[in-house]
């Protein structure tokens, strides 16, 4: 028998599936008709449907809130931006973010201004009121979430 993680996820994956590769729930709905806890789909979205699996997750709280759930169209563009994710450190000095720019420029996903927006955005400087290890991670997440923008792109120009 499959656990309760598993039928929820297979739940959401046919959702996706039936709408194109996205997704749009209301947590506690979702979790009334799954007959489980909503502390229990947040658990699902947040360690399987992560930027790591390949899917954009965004949410709004309230009454008329959502969970909405976007799968990362794969090209091959997408497909190194995925790779880049999945090895990428969880904490990131500007050296290694330019690095990284770099390569992105290099394989002609980025445009030279997109380049130079993310380097300014990712800078020591940008970050200067954020110390220590907190900037390097803090600078890591935002990096991620960019490359996730950019891979939801496709081949579009930038």
């Amino acid at each position: 028998m499959s656990s309760l993680t598993d039928m929820i996820e297979r739940a959401i994956l046919e959702l996706i599936e039936r709408h194109d590769g996205y997704c749009e729930i209301a947590r506690n709905a979702f979790a009334a008709e799954m007959k489980v806890a909503p502390s229990q789909i947040t658990y699902v979205i947040s360690t399987r449907f992560g930027h790591e699996h390949g899917y954009i997750v965004e949410s709004r709280r309230g009454g008329s809130g959502y969970i909405r759930i976007m799968r990362v169209p794969y090209t091959d563009h997408s497909e190194y931006i995925m790779h880049l994710l999945r090895t990428m450190d969880d904490h990131l000095t500007q050296h290694d973010v330019n690095i990284l720019i770099d390569s992105l420029q290099y394989e002609n996903l980025i445009s030279q201004k997109i380049a130079n927006l993310m380097r300014t955005s990712l800078s020591d400087r940008s970050l200067a009121l954020i110390s220590g290890r907190d900037r390097h991670e803090t600078r890591s997440l935002i990096f991620k979430n960019m490359l996730l923008y950019i891979a939801s792109l496709g081949d579009e120009e930038d």
